[in-house]
């Protein structure tokens, strides 16, 4: 008895190089602020900012993700001491590889705001938990207006059915790292550099990020 299960493919979910730069250099309002917003259909609503200080180091953390590669679990356990000569030297959480990354000028700017705040156990960032800091990058992807509309497809009581949000209702903290990748390959790194800094085995992991590049290049030759 061999049963066939439908396989759907999620869609990537990651910020653009625009986008990473507007949430990297967006000033977050302050708290009790009244924000005039509009959703993917140009209709405008307003949204009172809450956790000001949350949605700024939430910003700090996602976009340090985002320039150097780090799952939310290393950059959660990151220390001062990891990083020597510029460059981040750590074993990561998930599959225990060494890994030796970079830091590139935006990261450097990120650490060197918070160098003299002290944090438990010599960490290098502020931390919250996971799960808190997914509601906060939503959040903060609202208030950049990221409204690309996205369409995922999925089986219920074996029903097809699809479901299209904005692109901010799908963000979490994994789509940092999986920014960096797009971005990275984007660019013309070659994917065997790209796997040295993210710790990726082998290409199958990476196939749906190369094909990503693809496409951008195609746009960018036309």
């Amino acid at each position: 008895y061999r049963p066939k299960f439908k396989v759907i493919e999620k869609p990537v979910i990651f910020l653009t190089r625009d986008e990473l730069m507007k949430l990297y250099h967006y000033k977050v309002p302050n708290n009790g602020d009244v924000i005039t917003l509009h959703d993917r259909f140009g209709d405008e609503y307003t949204k009172v900012v809450s956790d000001a200080s949350a949605l700024e180091k939430t910003r700090d953390r996602f976009c340090f993700c985002a320039f150097t590669s780090l799952r939310y679990s290393d950059m959660a356990k990151l220390k001062k001491s990891d990083i020597v000569g510029g460059k981040i030297n750590a074993t990561t959480k998930k599959t225990n590889d060494k890994l030796e990354i970079e830091l590139n000028d935006y990261a450097k700017a990120i650490l060197d705001k918070y160098k003299d705040v002290e944090f438990p156990h010599d960490l290098a960032l502020p931390v919250i938990s996971n799960q808190r800091m997914n509601d906060y990058i939503k959040h903060l992807g609202e208030l950049c207006e990221f409204n690309e509309p996205i369409t995922r497809i999925c089986y219920k009581a074996g029903q097809r059915v699809e479901l299209t949000q904005s692109k901010w209702e799908m963000l979490g903290t994994h789509a940092g790292r999986r920014t960096f990748i797009c971005t990275a390959l984007s660019f013309g790194i070659a994917p065997q550099v790209v796997m040295k800094w993210t710790g990726h085995s082998d290409y199958k992991a990476m196939r749906p990020y190369i094909e990503i590049a693809e496409s951008v290049k195609a746009e960018a030759m036309s």
